[in-house]
């Protein structure tokens, strides 16, 4: 549906105008390297953020579908939105889950405007090479977690709260991805300094802050990184382990998500994930 007076590159914006995927080889970590490309429409009022993140999302998705034999499908946030329209830092880092692999590694081949029969610099195309790891043959089918964030959209400062369930006994660890930029910028949320272990019975629902962080004074405040910036897109992650992992695996110190992930990927221990996208706007 559009409204009239729409110009033709509006009207076409956010569809996918070409896909493709295709098996590069395997690396000395166990995954796969695939490539996906991909080419969005641009429209008048997208930027150039918005339009590479989605550009981004459907070349993960062209390489990773055939591979893990899936239709990959995003639940984040929709990047056209009103809100992230004056968005100045890349959105491009949020990564795609799946519950039939993972990506493990990422790097992007080439990218930039391109042009559409009587419509230049209309597309956005996007190429880059991940290395994905199917999720184990004989692992756990029935082993999920699922994780809710009170809402999608926060004002600077305000209260948030996120919820947890299991379908497997389980330890969580609750990761935050923010600064979608050049740089992976995560952080640790749980374990903390007042939550030292979290572990879950298989069908419980844990929700963060409880009341036990509360009386400590834990709150989870939507802040964003700095005053100036006026929209911040993030993420919050969570990992559900059927044992108890070492700091050494989970501290993004280290390679940040990804490389967590990859420890996660040697460790022989059976594990879930998933993700939840949200805005901070300032007041």
């Amino acid at each position: 549906m559009t409204e009239k007076g729409e110009s033709k590159e509006a009207v076409v914006r956010n569809e996918v105008q070409e896909r493709q995927g295709k098996v590069l080889g395997v690396d000395p970590d166990g995954c796969t390297w695939l490539e996906g490309s991909a080419s969005v429409a641009v429209g008048p009022q997208d930027t150039r953020h918005q339009t590479r993140a989605a550009a981004m999302e459907q070349a993960r998705a062209a390489a990773v579908q055939d591979f893990l034999g899936v239709e990959v499908k995003s639940k984040f946030m929709d990047f056209q939105q009103e809100g992230l329209r004056k968005e100045t830092r890349l959105t491009e880092g949020i990564l795609q889950t799946t519950r039939s692999g993972r990506i493990l590694k990422e790097q992007v081949i080439d990218e930039g405007y391109r042009d559409a029969p009587e419509c230049p610099g209309c597309l956005y195309r996007m190429r880059l090479k991940a290395c994905a790891v199917p999720r184990e043959a004989a692992g756990d089918k029935d082993f999920f977690v699922e994780l809710e964030v009170s809402k999608q959209r926060f004002l600077h400062g305000e209260e948030a709260t996120l919820k947890v369930t299991a379908t497997r006994d389980a330890w969580i660890y609750l990761y935050n991805i923010y600064d979608l930029g050049s740089k992976d910028q995560t952080a640790l949320v749980v374990p903390n300094e007042n939550v030292k272990e979290k572990r879950l019975k298989a069908g419980e629902s844990w929700e963060y802050p409880d009341e036990e962080a509360k009386k400590l004074g834990v709150r989870l405040i939507a802040e964003l990184p700095q005053e100036s910036d006026s929209v911040s897109a993030e993420t919050i992650r969570v990992i559900a382990s059927k044992a108890a992992l070492s700091g050494k695996v989970t501290s993004p110190a280290d390679g940040g998500w990804l490389g967590v992930l990859r420890r996660l990927n040697r460790a022989n221990v059976e594990w879930a994930e998933d993700a939840e996208a949200y805005t901070i706007y300032k007041r």
